[in-house]
């Protein structure tokens, strides 16, 4: 009887150390799923670095100017500016420039704005520059529209009084050298126009023209570094000046534009004595442009364009 007690206690003793065991068993189990799932819904707090773009294989694009052909094997034929100088170089086409500041440099405050050519041109010859032997046609007679039919020195003298009524509504004070067609005017005249008027900055207002009818766009025309008759100054200047009147032409009126051309054989850009340009506005010689240049809203665009590069 006594035995039988004792397996009694030692079975229930048993079973509950086994049930202990047991339940312990759950318990870590328990533990363990919790922590499992902690950690599987943990982020990750640590900083990584930022692995660096792989280098593209793309070239990168050429940013410098491109280079004037050769006339005798260029594609594109030489743009002839109005006052003719003895050779230049071809047109090339730049990228859409951005617009330039419109802040005008403190000490501008005279313009002076030479609508180019004029009904009759002027064979007469005239130095090329002051102390040159070289002789040239006091004013050529300019080209004209090849679908509006209109006259270059029209559309020059248009715009150019556009120009000068934004300018005096921006406080500047603005000499023309003409403001009628029928004159007469040589290059040397209207440059010394500018000079008797004290003007800070030399305008000139031209149309474009080629045989080939496709070429399009704006470019201006000023002096080379090595102008032998020009200040350094007033070269510098210049060819400021013509990047300036360019490129906000073309971000107004979304023009293309073209490469700007240095020469030292313009008479009235070896006369002058203040930084000058000449613009070439377009090409009457492109229909499409032609008709952009007659029209008031494509004047007004060239003028405002233009007026904001001061």
């Amino acid at each position: 009887m006594k035995n039988r007690k004792k397996q009694q206690r030692l079975s229930i003793g048993l079973l509950t150390s086994v049930l202990v065991l047991i339940v312990a068993l759950i318990g870590i189990f328990a533990v363990k799923m919790v922590e499992s799932r902690q950690n599987a819904n943990r982020v990750d707090l640590t900083p990584t670095a930022t692995p660096a773009p792989a280098a593209s294989s793309k070239p990168a694009a050429d940013t410098s100017s491109k280079p004037a052909e050769d006339v005798s094997s260029a594609k594109v034929p030489t743009p002839v500016p109005t006052e003719t100088p003895a050779s230049s170089s071809a047109v090339a086409e730049t990228e859409t420039p951005t617009p330039v500041p419109t802040e005008p440099p403190a000490d501008v405050k005279i313009i002076c704005i030479d609508p180019g050519h004029e009904t009759t041109q002027i064979t007469d010859p005239e130095p090329m520059a002051p102390g040159s032997q070289e002789m040239k046609p006091g004013v050529t007679s300019g080209t004209e529209g090849v679908a509006s039919g209109k006259t270059e020195y029209q559309v020059n003298l248009e715009v150019s009084l556009l120009l000068r009524d934004l300018l005096e509504s921006r406080g500047y004070q603005v000499v023309m050298t003409r403001t009628v067609n029928d004159v007469r005017l040589s290059n040397i005249d209207r440059a010394k126009i500018a000079t008797e008027a004290n003007a800070d900055l030399f305008i000139r207002i031209h149309c474009n023209g080629l045989e080939n009818p496709d070429i399009n766009g704006v470019l201006c025309y000023g002096p080379t570094e090595a102008n032998p008759y020009l200040s350094q100054e007033v070269i510098a200047g210049s060819r400021r000046l013509c990047q300036l009147l360019r490129d906000n032409q073309s971000a107004v009126t979304g023009q293309k534009a073209l490469d700007n051309l240095f020469e030292d054989n313009m008479t009235g850009i070896n006369w002058a004595t203040m930084p000058v340009s000449i613009v070439e506005m377009g090409f009457m010689t492109n229909a499409q442009e032609d008709l952009f240049m007659a029209s008031a809203e494509g004047q007004q665009a060239i003028a405002t364009g233009l007026a904001n590069s001061f």
